[in-house]
């Protein structure tokens, strides 16, 4: 890390309900965890701010499937919103505020993160980037909160590489910042998505790197 660049590490929704064992599992995910932490170390000590991202539904989210009586688990949807018609996935209930599953896992040492930003609030529209929802009707705090503190350079890590991480790196890339993702940190919900996924990524600009030493 070069001392002229400020770098913020973002943790993409490492919570419950995406390990292993969650209500939506992202296959090995639990495998990031010890990399995670210790790239958390390396930024730290180098002087990196650390930002944790933290899906927060309510109940009635518009994303699960549970609240529609058409539509089952992993079947599409046409939703409009806004003027807006997207096709949401059918997701089952995870992340729901103040929940287990929505909490941010405790293998994370939360007193080395020095914010967290909360998405998916709105019940109306899904959010899979940590800078703002699907129909870029909200934007959360995290682009204010990496200007003014002067950041240059993203380095992210979390779940899931083919939704939350993907668009995560490409609103990074929007909002101006260098942009690394670190592939052994990460975990795809579609394993078949993977190296497409990261082809995506590099061919707009994101840095793609194997791990951090």
């Amino acid at each position: 890390m070069s001392p002229q660049e400020k770098t913020a590490l973002i943790l993409v929704d490492i919570q419950n309900d995406f390990l292993e064992q969650g209500s939506l599992a992202v296959a090995e995910s639990n495998g990031i965890l010890d990399k995670v932490n210790e790239l958390i170390t390396k930024v730290k000590s180098n002087h990196g701010l650390v930002i944790a991202t933290q899906d927060w539904h309510p109940s009635n989210h518009i994303s699960f499937a549970s609240n529609h009586t058409d539509k089952q688990v992993f079947e599409t949807k046409d939703i409009e919103y806004e003027g807006v018609q997207v096709t949401q996935m059918m997701w089952p209930d995870h992340c729901v505020q103040g929940s287990f599953g929505a909490e941010i896992s405790k293998t994370i040492d939360l007193d080395q993160v020095d914010f967290i930003v909360q998405k998916g609030l709105n019940r109306h529209v899904d959010s899979y980037s940590a800078f703002a929802d699907n129909n870029y009707s909200e934007i959360t705090p995290l682009a204010k909160i990496l200007h003014r503190q002067l950041v240059d350079k993203v380095i992210i890590v979390g779940l899931a590489l083919d939704y939350c991480v993907k668009y995560t790196c490409l609103d990074a890339i929007k909002f101006g910042f260098k942009t690394i993702l670190v592939v052994e940190c990460t975990k795809p919900v579609d394993k078949e998505q993977f190296h497409a996924t990261l082809e995506h990524l590099k061919s707009k600009g994101v840095t793609i790197q194997q791990s951090w030493l």
